[in-house]
């Protein structure tokens, strides 16, 4: 089997719409049906992932986005935020991971390895003091997935995905 090699991608404004395409379709594909409801997946699809969010954010002068490549095709990407851009008040100057999603019929192949492996190296790029996120806590193998990168558990916080509270666990990652 020949290896391929993943590359990352700055996304750029004229991306807007394949990075709605592939952010609803990780994100339904992560959060979907049975582990949600429908109507509530919908709901936050709608609200967090049109074209017209998707390109206010990527306008943000405090977010980045990158597609993660194998040849020509887009197989996932990763939105981090610093600063004001941040999804909730953190100390210091840190870097968010929030969003990180590899399309399904890629998972296995290191891509979501590649993605953290970036996302550390644009932190420490940027002087940040260290990169944290948030994961649904009924998503043991994404936790895994970031203990296994030695990030640490610090809180947690309340996610509204539709009508329905959800916890999210923070962790973080010194650097």
């Amino acid at each position: 089997m020949i290896s391929q090699e993943i590359r990352l991608v700055k996304i750029s404004l004229t991306d807007s719409e394949k990075l709605t395409k592939i952010g609803r379709q990780t994100f339904y594909d992560a959060f979907g049906p049975p582990a949600n409801t429908e109507e509530n997946i919908q709901s936050y699809l709608n609200e967090k992932f049109t074209l017209e969010q998707i390109t206010k954010e990527l306008q943000h002068y405090n977010s980045f986005f990158y597609f993660a490549m194998l040849d020509n095709i887009i197989t996932g990407y990763i939105k981090l935020n610093m600063g004001d851009a941040q999804t909730e008040p953190m100390q210091g100057n840190p870097l968010e991971i929030e969003r990180i999603y590899v399309l399904n019929r890629y998972q296995g192949r290191k891509i979501g390895q590649s993605l953290v492996n970036e996302s550390i190296r644009i932190a420490k790029e940027k002087n940040a003091d260290y990169v944290w996120l948030g994961v649904w806590d009924q998503n043991p193998g994404a936790i895994r997935f970031y203990e296994r990168n030695g990030f640490k558990t610090i809180d947690s916080h309340e996610f509204m995905l539709g009508t329905e509270i959800q916890t999210d666990i923070i962790m973080k990652l010194e650097i």
